[in-house]
């Protein structure tokens, strides 16, 4: 464990070495990532599901040099707390993203602010759900059309359930890779 963890902290320096200069990107891009989701609020509570963990798609169009439009897809599975089932939790999101192109820099920080649609089902109760959402994050170039992406999104959702709504908090952390088509 020991070596793989040295060999992956060298490939990680090397590639921060190589990475091209950020350009904010005009046009589509298309990633995927790996997501991290903290379920809290009254939709878990008391907490019948731990934090979980899947994956996801996202696709947008850029603007310009400080503008996208982004969409994407995920769906994280939560292990049960207590016993019982696992739940899953499904989203489909539409983003204004907003970046900060750094002079000279590999690195672009950005802020997000948009809308989602949720379901949340657990031993096959489901529950959907809708509500905004804001984010903040970081694109680092590899290549002119490779960047990895770091960002950190909380999710505010209004879930239905028999009528009745229950008010629900996502706390997203995502890591993933894109590719600029250039």
């Amino acid at each position: 464990m020991g070596r793989t963890t040295t060999l992956m902290s060298l490939t990680v320096v090397l590639l921060l070495f190589i990475a091209a200069p950020a350009r904010a990107k005009e046009g589509f891009y298309l990633g995927a990532n790996v997501q991290f989701n903290d379920i809290s609020g009254d939709i878990n509570s008391p907490e019948t599901v731990h934090s979980g963990y899947g994956r996801g798609l996202r696709g947008g169009i850029g603007l310009n040099r400080h503008f996208a439009i982004e969409v994407g897809i995920w769906k994280t599975k939560h292990p049960p707390a207590n016993g019982g089932s696992a739940a899953d939790l499904e989203a489909g999101t539409l983003d204004l993203k907003i970046g900060f192109p750094l002079s000279g820099s590999y690195f672009e920080p950005y802020f997000l602010a948009g809308a989602g649609s949720y379901t949340i089902e657990q031993g096959g109760i489901s529950s959907d759900g809708k509500g905004g959402r804001i984010g903040i994050g970081m694109d680092i170039y590899l290549f002119p059309a490779l960047s990895l992406n770091v960002g950190f999104t909380y999710n505010k959702v209004t879930f239905t359930n028999s009528g009745q709504d229950i008010g629900g908090k996502i706390t997203t952390t995502d890591f993933g890779l894109t590719y600029h088509f250039i």
